[in-house]
């Protein structure tokens, strides 16, 4: 299976221990990237906090220093659901600024949408689709999701309570997890195409994320994953295909595309949806 690894919220997502820095989390991720022979890894970025923080520049800085890429992911981090296209095109283009002044002449041109809304009105999804492909911006989707960010702020929790035990639960819970949506991408793409495409993985630059990289490509390395860059997994024809979906949270590309033909899940991905650990991992070490 060919997975392009994307980074959400450059330059901080989620709560992090006091004792490492936001600069220093991205470079330990930019470590196992390196380890793991990746160069051209997208990070989308919130321009309001590369701008309003004392590490942003310099996370966004470091990223692309390292061989890596940058792209959009709004300026605030807006929810479509939750505002008008108007401002939501607006916000799109404040980031621009930021984006053309860091990348010079390289292609920042991916958008990733914020919680993965893509609109709850005919009107929002046109409209901003309309932006999008007038601006020349390529819609950066996601088949591969297991809401790593979750695992965070609980990590933070456990590790200021000094509890090894569910901090050891959290590290297998998350790749075991990460694997599962493995599977999921899997058993829906050979659904709906009869094939493995080829996928993008989200993930978020935060503390754990930073501490389970390197584990993670590795597992997926032993799934027979490869890793390819986001522009080689967008020439597969499946993203010409524009699903036209209206909900508050938009889902997976994958989803998006089984909801539009109609189809529920199979079991299996019924069962491994289920099998998130959502409630547990909001309540440890409260």
């Amino acid at each position: 299976m060919g997975l392009a690894i994307t980074v959400d919220d450059i330059p901080a997502n989620g709560n992090k221990p006091p004792d490492i820095t936001r600069l220093e989390i991205t470079q330990k991720m930019l470590v196992v990237f390196k380890k793991h022979h990746l160069s051209g890894v997208y990070g989308l970025i919130n321009g309001d906090k590369i701008e309003n923080s004392s590490e942003g520049l310099a996370v966004a800085k470091e990223w692309l220093n390292s061989g890596q890429l940058l792209g959009n992911h709004s300026f605030s981090h807006l929810d479509l659901a939750k505002s008008s296209s108007k401002d939501y095109i607006a916000d799109i283009q404040k980031n621009d600024v930021l984006l053309t002044r860091l990348m010079g002449n390289k292609e920042y041109r991916y958008f990733r949408y914020p919680y993965l809304s893509e609109g709850n009105t005919a009107q929002k999804r046109d409209a901003v689709r309309r932006y999008l492909r007038e601006n020349h911006y390529k819609i950066a989707p996601v088949t591969v999701d297991f809401f790593e960010y979750e695992w965070n702020d609980a990590y933070v929790r456990c590790l200021k309570k000094n509890d090894g035990a569910a901090i050891a639960w959290l590290k297998q819970s998350y790749l075991e997890q990460a694997l599962n949506a493995l599977t999921i991408s899997h058993t829906l793409s050979m659904m709906l195409f009869d094939r493995d495409i080829k996928n993008v993985l989200l993930i978020h630059v935060n503390a754990f994320s930073a501490e389970r990289l390197d584990e993670l490509l590795s597992a997926y390395e032993r799934n027979n994953v490869y890793f390819i860059p986001l522009t080689d997994a967008l020439q597969d024809s499946v993203y010409n295909i524009n699903p036209n979906i209206i909900r508050d949270r938009s889902y997976t590309f994958l989803n998006q595309i089984r909801l539009a033909r109609g189809l529920e899940n199979p079991p299996l991905v019924s069962q491994l949806y289920a099998s998130l650990p959502e409630d547990k991992i909001s309540k440890l070490c409260c």
